[in-house]
């Protein structure tokens, strides 16, 4: 009982988790006996097991054996809203998660808000959710000391499960942020503002990986003080994550990303700081060695700044990279395309079976149920004449996964944990109520067992890129994608010398772009500037352009 010292010396903290289970036990009061015997099952099998009775439990039935098995997963608040926005319903924003942002989810809606507002071209509404997301992260991440509403909600998570704890967003979910909120200020003809997000981005992923490093050592304390061992080898767990791995594998760690890097390295050329953007092309042809338009403007920038050793490492790495390729010349411009595709899988619930002292016991965890696909690219023409066709940069879907991998080991030390203190609740239920108590207690524990699959679901897939250089003047581009059968047309309104940035989202069928470099500036000096409008076209619709596979 010294593992969980203390619960027995807080009678009030007994009886509030007593009058938690009997209020679930009512809930289930119709339950079918089969139910009311599983969790006779469970409390004998964990409660036993952990506090102290090591006596083998009784076997249960073939039938009744333990087994991984997916749960009940309901509908995310935000899937209602991407559905809309795919369907080409009216959002309103100002309404838009106004409940959920209210409550401990508030840094996810506001993400999710942010996202959608940029997508639909309302340039404030996104930069607002944003700073307000980023706002929030901030205060949380300096609080030095834990306030008692925080460590009640861990207690909660303790007691019921990881949705109880605020969230906080993942690593490469506050990369990505900041990512978008430049992308936002370029759009506002703010270079600067853009320089300053990219710059914290790449802070971020800095944070991210101490952050990760932090997370598992606390949660090996925790462990350490609870006397617990997590059994994250266990064949159980290895095989119900096992469906990620080729996934996962796409990706180093999820705490960095070649999209970010280099829409930075572009940023920090465009304020003329060439060696700080070298070092982020550097960086993200590190993490995406295959991009050839990422091996071209490293190869470029050795060139321009004499890095000569580099430059000859590098020219014996991507021999096919020219290094005497001709210039931008003073009647063209450069279009650079970020090509945003799909969106991110989802996660699921999932049963899994992990030993504790005495028997196993079924825990739920959060997990990535998808088939990996390779991307597919985004080709561009202009009057028939191909003019290229997009690479991808990032696995957007890769990273989500690999965060939820590198998260196993503490989620199973906090399972256990958890466990541990659900068995010496049951326990203690029993002791002072009997058999009811037990019943009551077991029941809270079987319908208090959820998986958290909390995530950023507005996030693309996979983001690539494109760079050509143009004509000056105005185009119009007929873009497409062979597999989804997406099209659309984009004007582009081409500035001689200049990088010139579109952007492209793909959702379901349609194609979403808008050029937000240069900016399109007011028309009135009072007047705020504002982006290029947004153009949305669905393959089906008459004016949808040329399709890619008559390209």
């Amino acid at each position: 009982m010294n593992r969980m010292r203390g619960f027995d010396d807080q009678p009030r903290l007994k009886l509030l988790v007593l009058g938690g289970v009997l209020t679930a036990l009512m809930s289930v009061g119709s339950a079918h006996a089969g139910f009311l015997d599983k969790v006779k099952q469970t409390a004998g099998s964990v409660g036993d097991s952990i506090t102290g009775n090591k006596s083998a439990p009784t076997a249960p039935s073939s039938g009744d054996q333990l087994k991984i098995e997916p749960l009940k997963t309901e509908p995310l608040p935000a899937n209602a809203p991407l559905d809309d926005f795919k369907q080409n319903k009216p959002l309103d924003l100002t309404t838009l998660f106004e409940k959920e942002i209210a409550g401990k989810d508030k840094i996810l809606f506001l993400m999710e808000r942010g996202r959608l507002a940029q997508m639909l071209g309302d340039l404030e509404a996104s930069k607002a959710s944003f700073d307000a997301a980023i706002q929030t992260i901030k205060e949380n991440d300096e609080k030095a000391v834990v306030s008692a509403k925080e460590a009640g909600s861990q207690l909660a998570a303790i007691l019921v499960n990881d949705k109880a704890i605020a969230y906080k967003g993942d690593g490469f979910e506050r990369v990505l942020l900041r990512h978008f909120q430049a992308l936002n200020h370029l759009a506002g003809g703010d270079l600067e503002g853009a320089g300053v997000e990219v710059r914290n981005a790449n802070f971020e992923q800095e944070q991210a990986l101490k952050g990760h490093e932090k997370e598992v050592e606390d949660a090996k304390t925790a462990a350490e003080e609870k006397q617990v061992n997590a059994p994250e080898d266990d064949a159980n767990i290895t095989s119900a994550f096992s469906a990620m791995d080729e996934a996962a594998g796409k990706v180093k760690n999820s705490f960095q990303n070649a999209y970010t890097f280099y829409m930075s390295g572009i940023i920090r050329e465009m304020l003329n700081e060439p060696n700080d953007a070298y070092i982020d092309y550097k960086k993200a042809l590190e993490i995406f060695p295959d991009n050839t338009f990422i091996q071209k403007d490293v190869i470029r920038l050795a060139k321009t700044l004499e890095m000569t050793d580099d430059l000859e490492r590098f020219k014996t790495q991507y021999p096919s990279i020219s290094t005497d390729s001709a210039g931008l010349s003073a009647t063209d411009g450069e279009l650079i395309v970020f090509f945003e595709d799909g969106l991110i899988p989802q996660k699921e619930g999932i049963s899994i079976p992990i030993p504790l002292v005495g028997g196993l016991s079924a825990v739920a965890f959060p997990i990535y149920n998808f088939k990996w696909n390779d991307p597919q690219p985004l080709t561009l023409s202009s009057d028939a004449n191909p003019i290229g066709q997009s690479e991808p940069i990032c696995f957007v879907g890769a990273l989500a996964v690999k965060a939820l991998k590198e998260k196993v080991p503490t989620m199973v030390l906090r399972q256990v944990i958890r466990s541990t203190v659900k068995g010496v609740a049951t326990k203690a239920a029993k002791d002072q109520f009997g058999g009811l108590g037990a019943l009551a207690a077991s029941a809270y524990n079987v319908l208090s067992e959820q998986a958290d699959t909390r995530c950023w679901i507005s996030l693309p897939e996979s983001a690539q890129v494109l760079r050509v250089f143009l004509p000056a003047g105005k185009h119009t581009l007929a873009l497409g994608q062979n597999e989804t059968g997406a099209s659309a047309t984009a004007s582009v309104d081409v500035q001689a010398g200049q990088k010139n940035i579109l952007r492209v989202i793909r959702v379901g069928n349609s194609l979403i772009s808008q050029q937000i470099w240069p900016a399109v500036q007011a028309s009135t000096s009072e007047a705020p500037a504002s982006p290029a409008p947004v153009e949305a076209v669905s393959p089906n619709t008459e004016d949808s352009g040329t399709s890619a596979s008559n390209q």
